[in-house]
């Protein structure tokens, strides 16, 4: 366990990285079998407005004697909480629903900056709000919705440097490359209650619970709290985790090798030709054909169909096409065969088309070619087609036990009283669903038994969701769906997420239309259309073992 108070800057797990890397390990998968149910920038991760659920907490008024909220808040600029200089504080008065409060940057060496957001009325309840890609930029919002309207505090942190949060540079600074790791938040939580307690008293911030939530390397974040701080905090939200970090940065490369190849790529209309062929087959399955796949553990389709039996047109695929197709559904071995990643799940051809994340998009050309150069080659003028991974094993399994967040040993932290809550969309091609739902089973694994991991872990696949947002379906960043408030009521009541409804509702419906809304179900419970009643309507589902 790990002194909060004054964080190492080794990770202990990084001596052990060769037997740490057996735990990025993932079962083979035939395409025909896609196993789910039901690190992206900012940008990617789309913050949401909204209620919240749950019975609202006792509040508490910060306490400000003779003097205003403002002058409060403006008299902690220029002070200094636990090696943290505050370089800003500024007032913000209600502003709809969003109630006054007051937000304080703090900055720490040598690039680490967080800030916190505290509401002269607090419901004394916190939420650390993760960030994504590489970072460099400071969350300004949360995934959940309600929690700027619902008097929460919040914290964020740039993770140890300013940048762009798709450019991987910073790496080459070792003390960079560990806040970004692992250390940011660690480092990062003293400061943050410190100011806290001086703004709403020590008392109260100590006897506070606090919830983690983070999308993408927000979710892997989220697990390396759990992982390797168990007592950092009562609860992690973690949100499509790139936990399994160094595979999934190998698989890009690997996919880029593999477009690059002669007519190996993938023309717009061809990939849509995969999306239509596949919605045709599978669509259904969860018992409604409405466009979204809720099944995809159910569906069977064979790429070989698409192939080109006469002249080549949008329809078809080559014979080096297939390939490249198959390359991002089947497991596939990186590094020679040190590690594995899965394939991503049949549904998800066309996610965020803007992006073409998956078929050589942002994803693998922008992260995936910094993470090779930066944290691999540890050269900016390396070219990223052309490292060899062979070539750096020691580095890479340095890498390993530094950023990846797979130990699925969590027994520290359901000691601690620590909650899990695991989600995942089904239609994400940035990182795969699969490599969250091997996750989960490793944990009930290690738990022992599936009633014993029930007591401290519960796992949310969203049909049609792409990475952290948008798609066809309902799912955080496109819908309205709240994991903090069940979180909180977890910690504070003992009342479990599943044992009560959570729904979705797509919030980019258009003006003066009814927006679809969904059970959330508990994995491997899928939401199965009861045939009849109106399919927007969450009421029209029931949670439904497969």
């Amino acid at each position: 366990m790990i002194n909060l108070d004054r964080p190492s800057r080794v990770w202990p797990g990084a001596a052990a990285a060769t037997a740490h890397r057996a735990s990025n390990s993932v079962p083979g998968r035939p395409l025909r079998k896609a196993a789910a149910l039901v690190l992206a920038a900012p940008l990617l991760l789309v913050g949401c407005g909204g209620g919240s659920s749950g019975a609202a907490p006792a509040v508490f008024t910060a306490p400000v004697a003779a003097k205003s909220a403002e002058a409060a808040c403006m008299e902690l600029q220029g002070q200094t909480f636990e090696g943290a200089v505050v370089a800003k504080a500024q007032f913000f008065p209600t502003a709809g629903a969003v109630p006054e409060n007051c937000l304080v940057r703090g900055e720490m060496p040598k690039d680490l900056a967080f800030e916190v957001r505290i509401p002269t009325v607090w419901n004394h309840r916190t939420v650390f709000m993760g960030g994504g890609g590489f970072d460099g930029v400071i969350t300004a919002s949360a995934l959940s919705p309600g929690v700027a309207e619902g008097g929460y505090a919040t914290i964020a942190t740039n993770h140890g440097h300013t940048g762009s949060s798709l450019g991987g540079s910073f790496a080459l600074d070792s003390d960079m490359l560990n806040d970004y790791a692992y250390l940011a938040v660690a480092r990062v939580l003293p400061p943050a209650k410190a100011i806290m307690k001086a703004r709403l008293g020590s008392a109260e911030v100590a006897s506070a619970k606090m919830v983690y939530e983070g999308c993408s390397g927000g979710g892997r974040q989220g697990l390396i709290q759990a992982q390797r701080y168990p007592d950092a905090f009562d609860g992690v939200i973690s949100r499509a985790p790139a936990n399994a970090y160094t595979p999934q940065f190998l698989y890009y490369q690997k996919q880029m090798k593999q477009l690059a190849k002669p007519g190996a790529a993938l023309s717009k209309a061809k990939v849509q030709a995969i999306a239509n062929a596949v919605m045709g087959q599978c669509d259904g399955l969860d018992g409604l054909k409405d466009n979204v796949i809720g099944r995809p553990d159910l569906c069977t389709f064979n790429l070989s169909a698409l192939k080109c039996t006469g002249a080549e047109s949008d329809s078809c695929l080559t014979d080096t096409q297939l390939e490249s197709a198959r390359t991002m559904y089947e497991p596939t071995s990186v590094a020679g065969g040190r590690y594995t990643w899965p394939g991503f799940p049949l549904g998800g051809e066309t996610a965020d088309p803007a992006l073409l994340q998956a078929w050589g998009g942002l994803g693998p050309t922008l992260l995936g070619g910094d993470f090779m150069k930066y944290f691999v080659a540890q050269s900016a003028t390396a070219d990223p087609l052309q490292i060899d991974p062979a070539q750096y094993t020691s580095r890479l399994d340095y890498l390993v036990g530094l950023i990846d967040a797979v130990n699925p040993d969590l027994s520290q932290f359901r000691a601690h009283g620590g909650k899990l809550l695991l989600w995942h969309g089904l239609t994400d091609w940035l990182i795969t669903p699969h490599n969250t739902t091997d996750y989960y089973n490793k944990v009930i694994a290690s738990a022992g038994s599936q009633a014993t991991a029930d007591q401290f872990v519960e796992y949310y696949q969203a049909p049609g969701v792409d990475h952290c947002a948008n798609g066809l379906g309902v799912g955080q960043g496109a819908d309205k769906v709240d994991l903090v408030g069940p979180m909180f009521d977890w910690i504070e009541k003992d009342v479990k997420p599943s044992s009560k409804k959570i729904v979705a509702t797509n919030s980019l419906a258009a003006p003066g239309t009814k927006a679809m809304q969904r059970p959330l179900c508990k994995y491997p419970q899928y939401a199965k259309y009861n045939g009849s009643g109106d399919p927007d309507a969450e009421s029209s589902f029931t949670c439904t073992a497969p």
